[in-house]
Formats: structure tokens, sequence, C-alpha cells
């Protein structure tokens, strides 16, 4: 993730990591705006990884990384001072149902009736298996998801010498996590995983990897026929009501390369 134009976003002092995990719930931006929370920076403990910071603050992996730059992610060390990007521009309106904007490896749900947002970093695709884009809708909750290995995942993890087992029950190993929501896209799902520090990576053959505890919180909220869009907008740009514009720019996904200038394709929505 890069801030291409960012005035300076940080508020008060360097806070002391704490294991404390925390929700990304705001409210909604008020008219004029498109932006929600702001960039924070917490001081690591000796024991802290770039990707506990992460997981604490719903951050994802590549997130961390970008923001962080020069930074060991398995040893900050003690002391260190790591900026927490949890400032986001909210995606193209309406606000409805689930959104994620697959390069910005964010998902965004606005639950209907109530003046507020959740938003969760996803795993996304491999290369060579993307996700789809467009519109559909949740059309079942799973509780202790099984997973029949397709063929030719199967094959493609024997050939890279890390051979899988063809079906995986329910339980901590099932890569599907406890939970999963079922989207109408044949064989997608928005589910746990067994395996939380690929959450903001390119992991998965299709689904949207989230942390098992978002999981948890997006299984309670979520209700089947809630509607699911993915968009494809590696520029995002934003206002925070003060006349003050935000340029953000995600690493573009070669899936989805198109014609036409994608940061006026970004002015344009």
């Amino acid at each position: 993730m890069k801030s291409l134009l960012i005035p300076s976003l940080l508020a008060g002092c360097a806070i002391l990591f704490s294991s404390t995990a925390l929700a990304a719930e705001f409210p909604l931006p008020a008219a004029g705006s498109n932006m929600v929370g702001q960039l924070q920076v917490v001081i690591a403990r000796h024991q802290d990884t770039l990707l506990d910071i992460a997981r604490h603050y719903d951050v994802g992996y590549n997130e961390i990384r970008a923001a962080n730059p020069g930074v060991d992610p398995w040893l900050p060390g003690a002391g260190t001072r790591v900026l927490v990007p949890t400032q986001y521009i909210l995606p193209p309106k309406p606000w409805t149902g689930i959104i994620i904007n697959v390069p910005e490896r964010r998902l965004f749900y606005f639950p209907p009736g109530q003046n507020v947002v959740y938003t969760y970093p996803v795993g996304i695709f491999r290369p060579k298996w993307p996700n789809p884009l467009g519109s559909t809708r949740i059309i079942a909750k799973v509780k202790s998801p099984t997973w029949t290995v397709p063929k030719n995942i199967q094959e493609e993890h024997a050939k890279a010498g890390e051979p899988i087992p063809a079906f995986f029950p329910a339980g901590p190993d099932n890569p599907m996590g406890e939970l999963a929501l079922e989207t109408g896209w044949s064989q997608i799902f928005i589910h746990g995983t067994n395996k939380p520090w690929g959450v903001g990576m390119r992991v998965s053959h299709g689904c949207f990897h989230v942390y098992p505890e978002n999981e948890v919180q997006l299984f309670k909220m979520v209700k089947v026929g809630t509607p699911v869009t993915t968009i494809d907008q590696p520029y995002v740009v934003g206002t925070n009501g003060n006349g003050q514009l935000y340029l953000q720019s995600f690493k573009p996904v070669e899936a989805y390369a198109k014609g036409g200038n994608a940061q006026q394709r970004a002015v344009d929505a």
C-alpha cells in the first residue's frame, strides 16, 4: 500500500502495544467525506512481530509491511516505533452489504439499518486462481466446514512437492477454518483459516481468507442473502470533508489488467 498524497494524519503520541485484539468498527463518515479511522504509532515489545501487531489492529501482512519498510517483520525489536495503517478510504457507493477491493486486500461490511462500517483484511488468490469480480450474495452459512480438495489443486501441490490430502474433515487443521460464508460463486467462500499469518497475502485458490476471530464476527452479523460485491480498484481517492484529497495506491492485480488509466478510474468512482 502506498499513500501518494497524505498530509500528516498521526494524532497524539505513540502508544505501547498490548495483546488485546481490537475490532475494526467505525461510524460512517459525515457528508462530504469517505474516510474512516486514523493512522497510529505503537511501540513494539521485545516479543512482538509485525504480524502480531497487524493481527491485533485488524491489518493484513501486506499493509503492515508496506507501512514499515526496513523493519524486520519477525524481530522489530523492543522500543521500535511501528506505524499501523488504520485509516481507510471507503469503496465507491452504494455502501451496501459486503464490498471487497481485491487489490487492497480488504473487506468492508455495511450492515443494513446501521450507521457503521466494519472492515477486515483478507487473503486473496494465488496467481492463476483469480477471485471473481462482480456481484453475488451470501447463499449459506457453514459451521465446521469440510473441504474436498479439487484434483487440480491436489496436482498443483504435488508438483510443488507439498502434497495435501484429498479431503479435510472439520477441525483445527482444515484450511477453511471453523466458519465459512458461502457466496453464489461456485466454490468461493469467505472463511477463516488455519494459517492466519497468510491474511493480506496471495494464498488462496479463489476464496477470501480472514482472521479466525474476524470470521466469528462476520458469521454472527452477516445474514443469508447479504449482497457481496468484489471490485478492482488499485487506486482510491478520498476526502476528509475539509477540502483535503487523498490518493492511495495498491499493487495492481495482473489478472484484472485492462485498458484505460487506473488513476482516472479512481477519480471517476
